[in-house]
């Protein structure tokens, strides 16, 4: 061959093998832009936990510090940076509930790198909440738009057993009034007013220019006499509204400013040394379990029994029917002291029994109520068992000692399941 033909064949065959390098190369090129990857680049994957329970952080922000890329952990916590320039960085992790965590990554390597992150989370301070609340009496003032001083419960209260009456508290607590008495040791024709009352008289030879008070909403025609009759116990509010004020809200008639005045409303008052005497009824929704009477009138049956034996053995001690006659015979205390033992006795050993038989796992029953009706019953019991003594009849005593036996037994099972407490 000679030398002009090797050339061409030179010639042709890297013109041939151009295309094909050319395509090779461009092929490696799209994978790595596939990938996120090139000789120059990595990515880097990895998921972001919470420090003390492990579980997973989505919404964290994360950036290599320097670079123009940044990226957000999804729901499961992972995340994934494409493109990252090799080299040693800091990867910055923030998220708004979690404080903000810097650390190094070592990107040299010719592999892609995963990490698993873990952030601490924070506390938030805030400001202190200001809950500012307006009385009843304050909402009034401001509906009304007038002023007014007010003397509540807690100032009557303190106020009884220091202050006369009515009109001399209102003089203490409320400033700018004068208290006017002829005698200061009666209760009657007290004059309370304003300071101001006298120059806005147009009659000043006035003996007292009174404000007009009102009780419950009712007008009151001689308050001179009224300060000194009421109780301040019987007072649950005064409102006194000055003479300038009192004119918007009341009228001709309130020249002198006007006190109202607010009695306690009628109720049940609760005295804790009577609250045994007089329980509420049982409410047997709170004990299922239901009132076990049969047990509790055979208990109180027993009890009742050994009771009456005990008090008419005393009772004997004293107490003697004989021709057909009562007599006693230990003086008269001593005597009216068995013949209350011959109640009591009974009474109280019927009711214990009772509240033994009856006492659930819920509630019991209360002592005193079921004594007191023990002893209604054996009061008339006892008379009629003795009504023989005289002219009576044996009728009248079997009802007497059927009373005795067997009504003060039921009396304190009936009472034990009306008034209960729980356990």
């Amino acid at each position: 061959m000679t030398a002009s033909l090797r050339v061409f064949a030179l010639l042709v065959g890297w013109l041939t093998a151009l295309p094909l390098g050319v395509l090779a190369h461009a092929t490696q090129s799209s994978g790595d832009a596939t990938t996120g990857r090139s000789e120059t680049t990595v990515t880097v994957r990895g998921v972001v936990r919470d420090q003390e329970t492990g579980a997973a952080i989505p919404d964290v922000i994360l950036r290599i510090t320097g670079t123009q890329g940044s990226a957000a952990s999804d729901a499961s916590g992972r995340f994934s940076l494409f493109s990252v320039p090799r080299g040693a960085w800091q990867l910055e992790a923030t998220h708004a509930a979690y404080a903000s965590l810097v650390t190094d990554v070592d990107l040299t390597g010719p592999e892609d790198v995963d990490l698993e992150l873990k952030m601490q989370s924070k506390s938030f301070e805030l400001d202190a909440l200001v809950v500012e609340a307006d009385t009843r009496s304050e909402l009034e003032r401001r509906s009304t738009g007038a002023s007014y001083w007010e003397v509540d419960r807690s100032e009557i209260e303190r106020a009884i057993g220091t202050s006369r009456h009515m009109g001399d508290l209102i003089r203490q607590t409320i400033p700018g009034l004068r208290l006017r008495q002829a005698n200061n040791l009666s209760l009657a024709d007290i004059c309370l007013e304003f300071r101001a009352a006298g120059s806005l008289s147009i009659v000043n030879s006035r003996p007292c220019n009174h404000p007009r008070v009102f009780v419950d909403g009712v007008p009151i025609s001689d308050p001179q006499y009224f300060y000194g009759s009421t109780g301040l116990e019987n007072l649950e509010r005064i409102q006194v509204i000055p003479p300038g004020d009192a004119g918007t809200r009341f009228g001709a008639g309130s020249l002198y400013g006007v006190i109202l005045v607010e009695t306690r409303r009628p109720g049940p008052r609760r005295n804790t040394a009577f609250e045994e005497l007089a329980p509420r009824n049982f409410d047997w929704s709170l004990d299922p379990q239901g009132h076990p009477l049969a047990k509790s009138l055979s208990y109180a049956t027993l009890g009742n029994a050994v009771g009456l034996a005990a008090g008419i053995a005393v009772a004997r001690q004293c107490i003697e029917v004989a021709d057909r006659q009562i007599r006693g015979g230990c003086g008269t205390l001593n005597t009216a002291l068995a013949a209350g033992f011959a109640i009591l006795s009974p009474a109280v050993a019927s009711a214990l029994g009772a509240r033994l038989g009856g006492t659930t796992a819920t509630s019991k029953g209360r002592l005193l109520p079921a004594a007191l009706g023990a002893g209604l019953v054996l009061v008339p019991g006892y008379a009629f068992s003795l009504s023989t003594v005289g002219e009576g009849s044996e009728t009248v005593q079997t009802v007497g000692s059927v009373m005795l036996v067997a009504g003060v037994p039921l009396a304190s099972a009936l009472l034990d399941r009306l008034y209960r407490k729980l356990r």
